[in-house]
């Protein structure tokens, strides 16, 4: 088997278990045992690179990745299950069904009795028994696979090499550059954030207690003002203006109908790039929607976007750091005053509390995120057990949010005990974003979104994969970010 040969193969198997994920994320019926076969046989090709092949790094990188991701499959899809089935109220309910970990946020957006949540968050908190030891047999595995890869990547049988170890790789940085940006980011946000968040009456009409998770707030804060959104349909307003500037959506299909089983965040799918991506959210609140459909619809756009004659692994293989930048940057329209006014968000008042409170999210995004980051690079670099990850995050959360939340909130996180290592890209695509942005504006003025030569620049930088030229608009600068968003 040649290289070819193997990227087609390789290819065949991540769509037929994309597409099978997909229906199991959507609630739909699935076939688990389809699933558990396609990750035995992605183990096997994966094994097959490993032994025949040491280049090109990236795909012998993700071959490490899609091993481990492939044997500990089972216990993921256990935990999947475990979720909807074991971490729900024994007390409360949300349409007419016990509150389960797939509808917590949107109960939490709906129910205005503050004790209620206050309930459903103690239930699940005590409930993460039941998930904990899944999520730390799995990682253990996972651990262990990469460790039997030590020395043929460091050359030394003496060094390890863990799962954040190919994530710097993948980023291409370095772990204290990451650590020192991540850190340095919450440092700055952390005195703003609790400053407002003690206006928390103003905000959610109550004092913040360690229930009022990232989450709950990005809905509640907004409620006054989200009867403006409510007859904005995200879909068709987001396909309307990328449309504009010449983005073709005739690939990318939209699932937005709520059904139990469904997974509770927005997530999109690349089931084959750039030909088939699927893109799935449920509602939560008209503002949150909008913004949560311009962030996968950003996902989306970048992945159709791909040059198709690119090489397998150059199309598929970008790091999480550049899959994030493009979301980013189209949720950003959702807040930006000039955008809004143009999708019929003319009222001022309404337009300067969105600039006030959006801000106030970037904060809490950062110091979220930053403890999220930091908790889950000492998990895989210092060999955290369970209960020291859980302790480690409650340092982490009090001190940058400076909450009280139990440590085992991170377990009930929709990445962090899922992904081998994400959290910091976000933080990473973020300033890049900003980076973006700018460079947009000072090229095509700032309403981009209306230019078609904007919209072409961007499918060029989109077009290259993983090849994307970052130094073109980036150049990881903390500061523009942190500027904007701790500014009044």
């Amino acid at each position: 088997m040649d290289l070819r040969e193997w990227c087609n193969l390789d290819e065949i198997l991540y769509t037929a278990e994309t597409n099978e994920q997909y229906l199991q994320f959507a609630g739909y019926d699935y076939d688990k045992r389809n699933i558990e076969n396609l990750s035995k046989m992605k183990s096997l090709i994966s094994e097959i690179f490993i032994r025949s092949f040491s280049e090109p790094k990236i795909l012998f990188l993700s071959s490490i990745e899609n091993l481990s991701e492939s044997i500990t499959k089972p216990l993921e899809l256990k935990l999947h299950d475990l979720r909807g089935t074991k971490i729900k109220s024994d007390t409360l309910k949300f349409n007419g069904k016990p509150v389960n970990w797939n509808t917590w946020r949107q109960f939490n957006s709906n129910e205005n009795d503050d004790n209620k949540r206050k309930i459903v968050f103690d239930e699940f908190i005590k409930k993460t028994k039941y998930i904990s030891p899944v999520i730390n047999l799995r990682f253990k595995k996972i651990k262990e696979i990469y460790f039997d890869f030590s020395e043929r990547i460091k050359g030394n049988s003496k060094a390890s090499f863990n799962p954040l170890d190919g994530y710097l790789i993948s980023e291409k940085i370095a772990l204290s550059e990451l650590k020192d940006l991540v850190s340095g980011m919450g440092e700055r946000a952390k005195t703003l954030f609790r400053k407002e968040l003690n206006f928390g009456n103003e905000l959610i009409g109550k004092d913040p207690e360690y229930y009022d998770d990232f989450y709950f707030f990005r809905n509640r804060i907004f409620r006054g003002i989200e009867k403006y959104f409510l007859k904005i349909d995200p879909v068709i307003t987001v396909n309307k203006t990328l449309k504009s500037i010449g983005f073709d959506f005739s690939k990318i299909y939209f699932d937005i109908k709520d059904r139990p089983g469904k997974y509770p965040s927005p997530i999109c799918f690349f089931v084959k790039i750039p030909d088939d991506i699927r893109v799935l959210y449920k509602n939560e609140s008209p503002y949150f929607n909008l913004q949560s459909c311009y962030h996968e619809t950003g996902h989306a756009i970048h992945a159709s976007s791909i040059d198709p004659k690119l090489e397998y692994w150059e199309k598929y293989k970008f790091s999480m750091g550049i899959a994030e930048i493009f979301s980013i940057l189209i949720e950003r329209l959702t807040k930006n005053p000039l955008y809004l006014k143009d999708i019929g968000i003319t009222n001022s008042r309404v337009l300067s509390e969105l600039v006030i409170k959006n801000r106030f999210m970037e904060l809490f995004f950062v110091v979220f995120y930053t403890a999220n980051s930091l908790m889950k690079m000492d998990f895989w670099n210092k060999k955290l057990s369970m209960y020291e990850a859980s302790r480690l995050y409650e340092k982490l959360i009090k001190r940058y949010m400076g909450l009280e939340v139990p440590g085992e909130y991170w377990m009930l996180h929709h990445i962090l005990p899922e992904s081998i290592m994400y959290v910091p890209s976000y933080m990473l695509a973020a300033i890049r974003a900003v980076e973006l942005e700018r460079y947009l504006n000072d090229r095509f003025g700032e309403k981009w979104w209306k230019e078609a030569n904007a919209g072409k620049k961007i499918r060029e930088i989109m077009s290259k994969g993983e090849k994307v030229n970052l130094k073109e608009f980036s150049k990881l600068d903390q500061n523009i970010y942190m500027k904007e968003i701790s500014s009044p």
